[in-house]
């Protein structure tokens, strides 16, 4: 049986996919990696897999041996990938790409597996994969890496956000008042006599747990805009921070006075320490 290989599309469906497994390791292990250099690993996968596939095209062998050959082509292929993409510092990161990239392979060709089997199921032949085909292709993972990114940043930010976030109870003198609080990792206020750090509540919540104050301290802050200013605060008894089952307790913290109602888009009402 003659078969015909184009080895342009070849190439360039192989680049593409081979950028976008790349790209989403990076993404989701945190690799270094760049445009430029995701660009050179995918032209070498796609590059080393046309000259695989030509050379398996015209073996004759089978069995073990076979076998054999393209285990050692898939797993140098994929770490000539992984070396020029990302360039990995240590044997650890290489492992992690080598095996995310792997993953990735598999996990992609069952995927269009499938969908060539939907194809056939559901109009009696599979994709073409021809000129208009490849056109899709493409466009199928442009709008797959957009899609990708989308939601990766939007969970990954949900996320980050949540693991900030903290119920905290506040306990002075036998009242306490619980509200939303919110742990500022750029907030550096502390006492410059003491050197205490200094959480940060709304005036209204500090006030009402605080509605007779003895003894105040004076703390000064900057804004970003290069102004400053002078922060009330008062020392109260204790202040609890619950998430989940991870609790933070704070005996006798400085807790400030925000300058006005501090209401942040997330509903957070108190700012805490790092």
């Amino acid at each position: 049986m003659e078969i015909t290989f184009y080895l342009d599309v070849f190439l360039l469906v192989n680049f593409f996919m081979d950028f976008f497994l790349l790209w989403m390791l990076s993404m989701i292990l945190k690799l270094k990696g760049k445009g430029i250099r995701l660009a050179a690993g995918s032209a070498v996968g796609a590059f080393l897999s046309a000259l695989a596939f030509l050379g398996w095209m015209k073996q004759t062998g089978t069995g073990i041996v076979a076998v054999f050959i393209w285990s050692a082509e898939v797993f140098g292929i994929s770490s000539l990938m992984v070396i020029a993409a990302f360039r990995p510092e240590c044997f650890r990161d290489f492992i992690r790409g080598e095996t995310g990239l792997l993953f990735g392979a598999a996990l992609a060709a069952g995927v269009l597996e499938w969908g060539s089997s939907a194809s056939l199921s559901l109009w009696g032949r599979p994709i073409d994969f021809g000129a208009a085909g490849l056109g899709a292709v493409l466009f199928a993972l442009a709008g797959s890496c957009l899609l990708a990114d989308g939601i990766w940043n939007l969970v990954h930010a949900s996320a980050a956000e949540r693991s900030f976030r903290y119920q905290v109870t506040l306990f002075h003198k036998g009242r306490q008042v619980t509200a939303e609080g919110f742990l500022d990792t750029g907030n550096r206020l502390r006492d410059p006599v003491s050197g205490r750090p200094v959480h940060v509540a709304d005036r209204k919540i500090l006030e009402s747990i605080c509605p007779r104050i003895e003894k105040l301290s004076m703390i000064p802050y900057r804004t970003i805009d290069g102004g400053g200013a002078v922060l009330k605060a008062v020392t109260i008894e204790r202040m609890e921070a619950m998430q989940g089952k991870h609790r933070l307790v704070y005996e006798r913290p400085l807790v400030a006075a925000s300058p006005r109602e501090l209401r942040m888009k997330n509903g957070c009402r108190i700012l805490l320490h790092e």
